[in-house]
């Protein structure tokens, strides 16, 4: 059998993290989600058929003890281990392989993280473990039960294989580049069986003295799986890579998840806000081009003003507006939060890598070499990076709709009170006439009487072209309503003089 396709004790590490103590006010409470102390539970008993289960052997949340950063494990149930064991066998070309691994439940900060690791050890009663074929990994994820369909943790995941090289790969990995590449696709096409997305290749670099490669797929966060495989060639990087490590890279992938998180929640973010910018700008110039056809028919109409219909639609603007303004600007809040999230994890993100890199060197048996990590910065100074500007972009933009929402608000009630205002002068100004027509006419009424009475008592008055005889209170009653008409016609006519005595000054101005 060729040497590309043998493996020697393969390690599969998953890296699960979930949001404890959810907010109520979260549309996708982690609490709708089943806990992820019992998905473990499912990998462990349903699809790899060990016996270990969590039941009491962890904290319940009110027994939780108190740090940033605690092991859930009560230590007494597991013959004082720090973690839950397990172990079984299988068969591999009809030989019995033992299969081991733990399950670590720890809170970090304000999140869930369970350490799971299933792995056929390097020696058995002190024999060392025969190599075996890839396709072991089918084995490690029946029914691809560590994938993140399965899980639904919070935060996502990372997946971590591990497995030494023979001298025979080494040299082949030397002699061709593909090679490494070639050999980390068989396995993860192992490892992910059934017609599921198989994540794409990102990035390959060397830590602590060995290969490792990335396969990340983070523009498809539906369907999103991070995978790292890293092969062993050196006695340094098992030296290196202990239980303190261990603890240390899941420090790492936890602020890894919760920025992935983060900017996921910033691309839906951003397809809502994006609509309602653009649902805003429509209904605004709606709006304006309703109040501009009023203003026309004004100027045609010679001072028409807004009908009852077009003034009921901006008080309807004028009620909306305000609520809507409101829900825009947490939009763009939680936005910003999304990229506040991402700064504070990058940072913690860093200042871990700082962390292990002092540890390395504080050791005289490594050398500068062995303690780069550059291969996991990139994700800080590439990834976050540009997540972060892709995030103050967007806030760049959408920040001028709340600007843009409260000049139309202020716009829409100005016009509303000038209208308003106007409505205010022409009823006093209607008012007035009436007033004074009614008051003319009353003087007339009571004076139109004396007049009448001053008449020769033969005197008559007839209607114009008949012989029908005029009563005298007939004749006041008309006196009173034709004087009431030309008082009000005449103060009618002063106003309107008023209106457009500024306009013929504006257009013949007289020196």
């Amino acid at each position: 059998m060729t040497p590309s396709n043998k493996i020697y004790a393969p390690n599969v590490y998953l890296f699960a993290f979930h949001l404890c103590n959810a907010l109520e006010s979260e549309s996708n409470s982690p609490v709708e989600f089943a806990s992820l102390w019992q998905k473990c539970d499912d990998i462990l008993q349903t699809k790899l058929a060990v016996s270990s289960k969590f039941h009491d052997s962890y904290f319940h949340k009110n027994q939780e003890p108190f740090g940033s950063k605690v092991n859930l494990i009560d230590k007494s149930k597991v013959e004082n281990r720090n973690s839950l064991a397990f172990a079984k066998e299988i068969s591999v070309d009809n030989q019995p392989i033992p299969v081991k691994g733990f399950a670590l439940p720890m809170r970090i900060d304000d999140s869930y993280a369970l350490g799971l690791q299933i792995r056929i050890p390097e020696k058995n009663q002190g024999i060392k473990t025969p190599a075996v074929d890839v396709s072991i990994f089918e084995q490690f994820n029946p029914d691809n039960c560590l994938l993140p369909k399965f899980v639904q943790s919070y935060f996502g995941q990372t997946l971590l294989i591990t497995a030494w090289l023979s001298a025979e790969q080494n040299e082949a990995a030397w002699k061709d580049s593909q090679f490494l590449k070639g050999l980390g696709k068989q396995c993860l096409e192992k490892l992910i069986s059934g017609g599921e997305n198989i994540p794409d290749f990102y990035r390959e670099g060397e830590l602590f003295g060995s290969p490792i490669l990335e396969y990340d797929n983070p523009n498809q966060p539906d369907n999103y799986c991070h995978v790292i495989i890293w092969f062993f060639n050196s006695a340094i990087t098992d030296d290196i890579w202990d239980e303190t490590r261990y603890e240390d890279f899941m420090d790492l992938f936890l602020y890894r998840n919760k920025i992935l998180r983060a900017y996921a929640d910033s691309r839906k973010l951003y397809a809502v806000i994006r609509e309602e910018y653009k649902q805003i700008g429509l209904d605004i110039d709606k709006t304006f081009q309703c109040l501009q056809r009023a203003q026309s028919q004004r100027r045609q109409s010679k001072g028409a003003g807004l009908n009852e219909e077009e003034l009921e639609i901006l008080g309807s603007q004028m009620i909306q507006m305000p609520p809507r303004a409101v829900k825009y600007a947490r939009m763009v809040i939680d936005l910003q939060f999304c990229e506040n999230t991402i700064a504070i994890n990058a940072q913690n993100y860093q200042n871990k890598l700082n962390k292990i890199s002092l540890d390395i060197k504080a050791s005289k048996n490594y050398n500068d070499r062995n303690a780069d990590l550059s291969f996991l910065s990139a994700f800080e100074t590439q990834d976050c990076l540009r997540m972060q500007r892709q995030i103050q972009a967007d806030l760049g933009y959408f920040k001028h709709g709340s600007g843009l929402l409260a000049q139309a608000i202020e716009a829409v009630r100005a016009v509303v009170a000038i209208e308003e205002a106007d409505r205010d002068a022409e009823l006093q100004a209607t008012i007035q006439v009436v007033g004074s027509a009614l008051g003319f006419v009353g003087i007339v009424a009571s004076v139109a009487p004396y007049l009448i009475k001053q008449d020769p008592p033969d005197r008559k008055f007839y209607f114009p072209l008949s012989n029908i005889e005029i009563p005298s209170f007939i004749l006041v009653l008309l006196i009173s309503i034709g004087a009431g008409v030309f008082v009000w016609m005449s103060v009618w006519a002063i106003a309107q003089l008023k209106k457009i005595l500024p306009k013929i000054k504006q257009r013949w101005p007289f020196r």
